[in-house]
């Protein structure tokens, strides 16, 4: 398969945001109340977009996945001990249902670690909802270091602790 990350494009928001409903819709069938109303929303899509930070996953041509990548960190992640500097961020990674279970994961991540690198960066970091154990596992199987915990109080009581993680590259 033939896969290729690019900046997302305004006139392919109505795909993203079908992938991302789906994705988010499967999550919530789980029990997994990983994402809100409020973020990501179609104008968090489109504002990434605009700033030139949102990128899709092209599979043989076909959008697959959708991914923030930007400089930006939670304030939440102040309090964790992170070990490296010069750090690219990844933020509303997600992959449509049709493709999971394939590796495309984790083909998607290392998508983003070679433009991150080709970018000049030596390190990324992320946080994964703690119960989503197919997202954490999927981290670390592909060399992600777990720092530390956090809570985003805006999520919803019970669902509020997300893993940090980071990647020297």
């Amino acid at each position: 398969m033939d896969l290729q990350l690019q900046r997302a494009e305004q006139k392919q928001i109505e795909t993203i945001m079908d992938i991302y409903v789906r994705c988010r819709e499967e999550l919530e069938q789980q029990g997994l109340l990983q994402w809100g109303d409020h973020y990501p929303s179609r104008e968090y899509f489109l504002r990434e977009i605009k700033a030139g930070s949102l990128y899709i996953l092209l599979a043989d041509g076909v959008i697959a996945g959708c991914v923030t990548l930007n400089e930006w960190q939670s304030p939440e992640w102040a309090d964790i001990s992170w070990k490296y500097d010069d750090e690219w961020v990844v933020h509303a990674y997600f992959l449509d249902p049709v493709y999971q279970g394939q590796g495309l994961g984790s083909a998607f991540l290392s998508e983003c670690e070679s433009l991150a690198a080709t970018k000049g960066y030596k390190s990324i970091r992320l946080d994964a909802y703690g119960r989503n154990k197919g997202a954490n596992v999927l981290y670390e199987k592909n060399g992600y270091e777990f720092r530390g915990s956090i809570r985003f109080t805006s999520r919803p009581e019970g669902h509020q602790e997300y893993h940090c993680y980071e990647k020297r590259m």
